[in-house]
């Protein structure tokens, strides 16, 4: 009789009918009943268990446990052969998921075991932050590594605001804009298709009056592509229909919001157009764009967009200051002091007003009249002027217009002789406001009814101005509330008797 092979014998010798003691042996009992004379019965009680019930029983349980250690030695057999299990896993990809049936545990590595997910790093979840713009009228919510700059500023009374927000690397997401008034759309000679990928609906009441007179639909988020040379997409607020048709010439984002408010645009540009221009997203296809839709950027400004809260709020409107002689009205900034100063002489006449802070540190001077002692003289250096910031201001008469009137925010660049960055936030015109490199700056307006204007900071250079070290510093200076402050003011300027 050949060799049993190990497995085989480790099986043999786990027989329990063969080896247990208290189990008889089948063929000598048989030969017992052959040869012996008596009486038996093939009839039992019922609480008496066969002897042939009781050795399947045995042997069922026995055989199941043989199993188990003939399956245990051959994957320790297997593995003894293949030697340790450290190469690396296939790709998951490769590997398509198997139903379990049954969630017992077991000891050998098989299909019946619902396998462990692997291990992957994971970031903490995104801290979020509730933001209130200037005015009161605006709330949402952003992560916390998000920053936001505003403009606010106060037109006939009301208050307007400019919310830019960008992520953590720099990037503009979305900017709230509470204006005036809207703008007029664009046309072109050959609409595009459009489609809407994503909307919700949102809980932001739309103002009555005008909704009756300009039927929308309700405000909502809407992630919108149009079809140029590129599929271009945008995130953004918006409760007008869509344009009627498969095709358009650009997509307006706004919402009318709530009566006792301005209007409101908050996304991430104004109009979407099929020529591409100030979209902020652009992708080669359809399919691209919807898988967008699944990153971080997509999940975390849509979030913020539909967290927009408007509240119609009493603001009061920081007081307007006028001059003695009526010339001159601007808005003062709530805790700041005006007060008239005097200017000109009998021949030359003008009006002068300082400016002062919270502190009582002077932040603006104002003339307006003959003369002006404008001057000053400067060596043979020439630094590179910057303008920083530029916005139209509150003079619309003709002379204004002609004059090309606007606010600046310029810087001069004196780090070649260890000077720094001088700077000037104030009005000034078409020649005072060219970007020259110079060692000289000016803001001053001239063609006034009554002169010349000067309406800023300071109108020209002194010895004891006030410098920064770096651009960067430079910068920063216009998220600071004095630089708000300022630029809201200086922007309000109105000349009631001539305009």
């Amino acid at each position: 009789m050949p060799e049993m092979d190990p497995i085989k014998n480790m099986i043999s010798a786990t027989d329990p009918v063969h080896n247990d003691p208290s189990v008889p042996d089948g063929e000598a009992a048989l030969r017992r009943m052959l040869a012996e004379s008596g009486e038996f019965s093939d009839r039992l009680p019922r609480n008496v268990v066969s002897l042939a019930d009781r050795k399947h029983r045995r042997a069922r349980l026995g055989g199941v446990l043989t199993l188990a250690a003939a399956a245990v030695t051959a994957g320790v057999l297997v593995a003894t052969n293949l030697g340790a299990l450290t190469t690396d896993p296939e790709p998951a990809s490769t590997v398509a998921p198997t139903a379990v049936a049954s969630p017992t545990a077991s000891a050998t590595a098989s299909a019946s075991v619902t396998p462990s997910p692997t291990p992957t790093a994971t970031s903490a979840p995104a801290v979020w932050t509730t933001f209130t713009d200037t005015t009161g009228q605006a709330t949402f919510e952003l992560p916390a590594s998000w920053t936001v700059s505003q403009a606010p500023q106060s037109i006939d009374g009301g208050a307007y605001n400019t919310v830019v927000v960008k992520n953590s690397t720099g990037k503009t997401m979305s900017t709230l804009s509470l204006v005036y008034d809207g703008t007029g759309g664009p046309v072109c000679a050959d609409p595009k298709p459009f489609s809407t990928l994503d909307s919700v609906i949102v809980d932001i009441p739309q103002k009555a009056q005008k909704l009756k007179e300009m039927p929308r639909g309700p405000s909502g988020f809407v992630f919108r592509i149009v079809q140029g040379d590129k599929i271009y997409g945008s995130m953004a607020l918006n409760d007008a229909e869509l344009a009627p048709g498969t095709t358009t010439c650009g997509l307006y984002n706004s919402i009318l919001g709530p009566d006792n408010m301005p209007f409101a645009h908050f996304g991430d540009t104004m109009w979407l157009k099929p020529d591409g221009e100030e979209a902020a997203l652009a992708f080669d296809s359809v399919a691209e764009a919807t898988a967008y839709m699944q990153t971080q950027d997509y999940q975390d400004t849509k979030r913020m967009l539909i967290s927009l809260a408007l509240h119609p709020v009493n603001v009061a409107a920081a007081g307007r200051f006028v001059s003695k002689d009526g010339s001159v009205s601007f808005e003062l900034p709530a805790g700041w002091t005006a007060k008239d100063e005097p200017a000109g002489t009998p021949d030359f006449p003008a009006t002068g007003v300082g400016v002062f802070d919270e502190s009582s540190k002077r932040v603006a001077r104002l003339y307006y009249g003959l003369g002006g002692g404008l001057g000053g003289g400067c060596g043979p250096e020439k630094y590179t002027a910057t303008e920083l910031d530029s916005a139209p201001s509150s003079l619309s008469s003709d002379w204004a217009v002609a004059a090309q009137v606007r606010f600046s925010y310029r810087v001069l660049d004196q780090t070649s002789v260890g000077k720094g960055f001088s700077y000037q936030v104030g009005l000034v015109d078409k020649s005072s406001g060219q970007l020259m490199n110079s060692c000289l700056m000016y803001s001053v307006v001239s063609g006034a009814p009554r002169g010349s204007l000067t309406f800023a900071d300071r109108d020209s250079k002194s010895l004891d101005e006030p410098v920064f070290q770096s651009m960067a510093e430079a910068k920063a200076y216009m998220g600071t509330p004095e630089y708000t402050k300022l630029k809201s003011m200086i922007r309000s300027l109105k000349l009631p008797a001539q305009g």
